[in-house]
């Protein structure tokens, strides 16, 4: 196969990967299934071993074939097959000047100790470090939360084109998120542009987790890019095209632990002098690390987005924290909607069994945010606390959980919301409505509502008469934390009513009038 060729082959697969992940990330349509989805993320090597670890299966074993083709081939799913890879390659085009890099002795002292730290942490039962920097759930994050609301205002704007035409074959969606969990995904962004467009594939070989583990590696693959002494004529074009900055032309090596193998040298050279070689004919060097001040900068740089993300996070939620602390202490509890809840524990997915489960095994990639209908699915600031961050949580003010719908739980890929059958999602108990007496209108505005009763889905609320009106009562051992009431709930800003998580999640009872219903439809007959 000649160089051209090859290249061109490594840039097909990264792009119709990449347009198939960016569909399944951004689509509010559930155009692909979720088997299919599980194709398209098989080959992603961080959700593959957590799920490995977490439930097993075949459907788990993508990380031991991404290990195999670096074995022999080096990082050619840093390439082809890492969606933030290929993103980066893409951010490198929109400059208006060609970066011309050159040779940079690697950080191996900060891609290793990194890699340790991320480990260690993982195995401490912390997911946070991995998932802030997993090439996965980055690039998921970015299609999930920055490019989707484009993708939605796009469709919006060609809806109101074709009502124009009077063709109404589309629908009008509308995007539900936090500004806030927009602004830290969209921050870590801006700072991977900036990487990228001065460095390269810097990233990829200095915080990446996968990349590092992929580079020890690739250190023993059987195959790699080598250059041909003889052909070798010294005129630097492969250095300037290669993005991973790892070709030394004064000493005609490769770094191969840092090529992504995106073939520019192979094309950049017109004497055909970097080809693909049996490896262990070559020789090995050992240098000194070199960590200079630019790249120290760089490193106090990063450190300090991530620092001040944490300080804004912290800031708003003690800002929010004080208001409410003056909203308690007033008098006026006339009004309904102004008394603060006490949610006790956040509310994770029906799948997700409890609330360390679901922190130790999701990467917050938020596939289930973007495949969840009703947009009850939302990324955490503080829900979980700072080492939660952007994990997706139940969040009751943007919608309410399906009662016929189980998407999420089979459209996880690292086994955080594991699959569950439809009957036994309608009786798992993800948390316990509370009824807030002092904030619901009926109490301290004598209006009858009954809203949270008629929206519950298995008669968990109901109402009880209250002086000459209709009080709800929640019947604890019926409710499965559906958020119905809560979403229904028309007080503001506190809710009358209000679902309380279950740290470990429980089994509702099945309401005695569809027991009972489902009974009597099996015995009878057909009355004609």
């Amino acid at each position: 196969m000649s160089s051209f060729n090859l290249k061109r082959v490594r840039k097909n697969i990264a792009i119709l990967f990449i347009l198939f992940f960016a569909f399944a990330f951004i689509d509010f349509s559930n155009s692909f299934s979720p088997k299919f989805i599980s194709w398209i993320l098989y080959l992603q090597f961080t959700p593959s071993i957590i799920k490995f670890i977490k439930v097993g299966g075949i459907m788990a074993t993508g990380f031991i074939v991404v290990l195999i083709l670096t074995f022999l081939f080096g990082r050619i799913y840093c390439s082809a097959l890492c969606p933030l890879g290929i993103l980066q390659d893409l951010m490198g085009r929109l400059q208006i000047k060609k970066t011309r890099y050159k040779f940079l002795k690697p950080w191996n002292i900060i891609r290793y100790t990194t890699l340790a730290i991320v480990v260690i942490a993982a195995f401490s039962g912390s997911l946070f470090l991995l998932y802030l920097l997993d090439p996965y759930s980055f690039a998921g994050r970015i299609f999930s939360d920055l490019f989707r609301p484009i993708y939605f205002s796009a469709n919006n704007l060609v809806v109101k084109i074709f009502e124009l035409l009077n063709i109404y074959a589309l629908h009008h969606v509308s995007f539900k998120g936090n500004w806030r969990e927009l602004a830290l995904v969209g921050g870590f962004a801006v700072a991977l542009f900036v990487v990228v467009l001065r460095w390269g594939r810097l990233f990829c070989n200095t915080f990446c987790p996968v990349g590092a583990i992929l580079s020890l590696v690739s250190k023993y693959s059987l195959f790699r890019l080598k250059i041909d002494d003889s052909a070798c004529t010294f005129c630097n074009r492969c250095v300037k095209d290669c993005k991973a900055t790892c070709i030394d032309i004064k000493k005609q090596e490769i770094d191969f632990s840092r090529c992504v193998a995106c073939y520019n040298c192979i094309d950049s050279c017109k004497e055909r002098g970097i080809s693909y070689r049996f490896a262990y004919s070559s020789k090995k060097n050992t240098e000194k690390e070199i960590v200079n001040t630019s790249r120290r900068s760089f490193l106090t740089t990063s450190t300090g987005i991530l620092v001040g993300s944490t300080l804004v996070g912290s800031s708003i939620k003690s800002y929010a924290q004080s208001i409410d602390l003056k909203q308690n202490n007033t008098k006026q509890k006339r009004t309904p909607g102004s008394v603060p809840n006490e949610r006790s524990a956040p509310i994770t997915p029906p799948g997700s069994i409890s609330i360390k489960n679901f922190q130790n095994a999701c990467t917050a990639c938020h596939l289930c945010v973007t495949a969840c209908p009703t947009a009850v699915l939302q990324p955490s600031l503080m829900e979980y606390g700072f080492f939660g961050m952007l994990q997706p949580h139940m969040d009751f003010r943007s919608g309410f959980c399906n009662f016929e719908c189980t998407l999420c739980s089979n459209i996880c890929p690292t086994g955080a919301i594991r699959p569950l059958q439809l009957d036994a999602k309608k009786q798992t108990q993800a948390g316990i409505a509370r009824f807030h007496k002092a904030n619901c209108i009926v109490h301290v505005d004598r209006t009858d509502c009954g809203a949270c009763s008629e929206h519950c889905p298995t008669k968990a609320v109901h109402m009880i008469p209250y002086k000459g009106l209709f009080l709800p009562e929640v019947r604890e051992d019926l409710c499965i934390g559906c958020g119905a009431c809560e979403y229904a709930c028309p007080t503001k800003p506190y809710k009358a009513i209000y679902v309380n998580g279950n740290p470990v999640h429980l089994v509702a009872e099945l309401p005695e009038e569809i027991d009972e219903e489902s009974k009597s439809s099996e015995m009878e007959e057909f009355p004609f």
